[in-house]
């Protein structure tokens, strides 16, 4: 997003400039991007100046310029950029959203919870569409242990841009630490299908595989033995809300292992992955008496997905972050599952905001 933003305002970054000096200031402000994504923070600070100094009044250069302070753990110096930025007219709301984003994020980084929060929800009320404002205060939270808070800024994030890939990514480690799996898969999953390229998607589809095929083992009887949690079976501390409480079904799930294993062990990787989580899904489909964020977001779309038949094309476009030789092949063979999936997530309408409501692969992240 910062990108798009950065191109969105271009334009009319460069309006008092003209001819040699317009297309000088375009090349400073690339070369800066380029160094800054190289983690040559400095030297595109040093662009960024070049730039400020033809043009005193290029609040791009000015935003990129805070985003590499605050790279460069300058914060003090980031923050005081980020003012600049909120005090312009010309800022356009996302620029502006951005700035309070940094002034916060650069109090957290310092310890100054507090304030940092205090940021946030001014730049919400400045920006109230601006989801990147609830995930850095989810953040903020989470490192103050108040996990409840930060699930929920995590959710406002979401339903304001249901193509953020962090938040789900963030959502599905949170509830996986409080020792709900199911509630956990179901961000894992989605932000899976966001993003399935990155070494983060490799991570993720390693905790999903661990949730989804379990860690099933023959014994030497020819018994199977299933690892069932302690938390499938007995949930310790505060009991989740009913929109997050999946332990029915975890627990059959779970026992349901050994049969899954004894049909499923000759297969491939990929074929193995994808008739559990075809099943899994079809467990979802049922599941009833979830009437809150899970229940509202989540659960329609993986209901979708079994209706339409399109569970295993999911599951293999999920499962290309291992890197299989054998899913790549599945995925060439059955070109036209993979396509219609393609076409029924991109058309797929996700509960929210609908500011970004997108599930395109290249939304922010």
């Amino acid at each position: 997003m910062k990108r798009l933003l950065l191109f969105a305002g271009f334009l009319l970054a460069v309006l008092n400039v003209s001819g040699q000096d317009s297309v000088r200031v375009k090349t400073l402000m690339m070369e800066g991007i380029r160094l800054h994504d190289q983690g040559r923070y400095a030297d595109a600070i040093k662009k960024y100046d070049e730039v400020l100094t033809a043009d005193p009044a290029n609040i791009v250069a000015r935003y990129e310029k805070a985003y590499s302070l605050m790279a460069s753990k300058k914060y003090e110096e980031a923050i005081a950029l980020s003012r600049e930025i909120i005090e312009n007219k010309q800022a356009d709301t996302r620029m502006v959203g951005n700035a309070y984003s940094t002034w916060g994020s650069a109090l957290d980084e310092q310890g100054e919870h507090k304030k940092a929060l205090k940021i946030y929800n001014e730049g919400i009320k400045r920006v109230p569409a601006y989801n990147m404002l609830n995930y850095n205060k989810a953040i903020t939270y989470l490192r103050m242990n108040d996990t409840d808070a930060g699930i929920l800024e995590l959710e406002e994030s979401i339903s304001k841009n249901p193509g953020h890939r962090s938040s789900h990514f963030m959502l599905g480690r949170v509830m996986l630490l409080k020792s709900n799996k199911i509630a956990a898969l179901l961000p894992y999953m989605t932000y899976l299908l966001l993003d399935n390229k990155t070494k983060r998607a490799e991570d993720a589809l390693g905790v999903v595989r661990g949730l989804v095929e379990g860690g099933v083992k023959k014994t030497d009887s020819g018994s199977y033995h299933i690892p069932v949690s302690l938390g499938a079976l007995k949930k310790t501390g505060k009991k989740p809300s009913a929109d997050t409480d999946f332990e029915s079904m975890e627990l059959l799930f779970e026992l349901g292992a050994a049969t899954a294993f004894s049909k499923t062990k000759d297969m491939l990787p990929a074929d193995r992955f994808a008739s559990r989580l075809v099943s899994f899904i079809g467990q979802l489909a049922a599941q009833k008496g979830h009437n809150g964020f899970y229940g509202k977001f989540y659960l329609p779309f993986f209901n979708g997905l079994h209706e339409q038949q399109l569970a295993e094309s999911f599951a293999h476009h999920i499962f290309s972050p291992s890197g299989n030789v054998m899913n790549e092949v599945w995925i060439q063979d059955h070109r036209q599952q993979m396509e219609r999936l393609g076409a029924w997530t991109q058309a797929y309408h996700w509960p929210g905001s609908g500011v970004y409501n997108s599930t395109d692969v290249n939304a922010a992240n």
